[in-house]
C-alpha cells in the first residue's frame, strides 16, 4: 500500500522537475539573448564615441555624411554629435533596462529552485 502513495508524490515531483527544466531552458535562453543584446549596444557605444572623437578634431563649420539606411545626408557637425550623443544615452538606457530584467529572470529561476527544494524536503518528511 505505501507503493501506492509514493507514486503520486513521485509524478508531483516529477511533474515539478519538468516544470523547472522548462523554465531553466527558457531563462537560460533569456539570459543569453540579453547578454548578446548589452554586447551589441556596447559595441554601439564604443563605435559613436569613436566617431564623436574623430569629428571633434574637424572645424566646427565643417559639414559630415552621416549614414542613414542606405544613404548619407550631409550634416553640420554638431548636428551629429548631437545624434551620437542621444544614440549612446539611448543604448546606456536600454543597457540599464536589460539588466533589470536579467536580474528579475535570475531572482525568478531562484525562486523556483527554492520552491522545488521546499517541496522535496515536505516530501521527505511526510514519509
Amino acid at each position: 500500500m505505501s507503493s501506492n502513495s509514493s507514486m503520486p508524490v513521485d509524478l508531483e515531483l516529477k511533474k515539478a522537475f519538468q516544470g523547472l527544466q522548462n523554465k531553466m531552458v527558457t531563462t537560460t535562453q533569456q539570459l543569453k539573448i540579453s547578454d548578446a543584446q548589452v554586447e551589441t549596444l556596447k559595441r554601439q557605444m564604443a563605435h559613436s564615441k569613436l566617431v564623436i572623437s574623430e569629428i571633434s578634431q574637424l572645424p566646427d563649420d565643417v559639414r559630415v555624411f552621416e549614414g542613414v539606411g542606405r544613404m548619407f545626408l550631409l550634416q553640420p557637425n554638431a548636428e551629429i554629435k548631437t545624434n551620437l550623443d542621444k544614440k549612446i544615452k539611448a543604448s546606456d538606457e536600454k543597457i540599464k533596462s536589460i539588466e533589470t530584467t536579467k536580474v528579475y529572470l535570475e531572482k525568478s529561476l531562484r525562486e523556483s529552485e527554492n520552491n522545488l527544494r521546499e517541496l522535496v524536503l515536505s516530501k521527505q518528511q511526510g514519509r
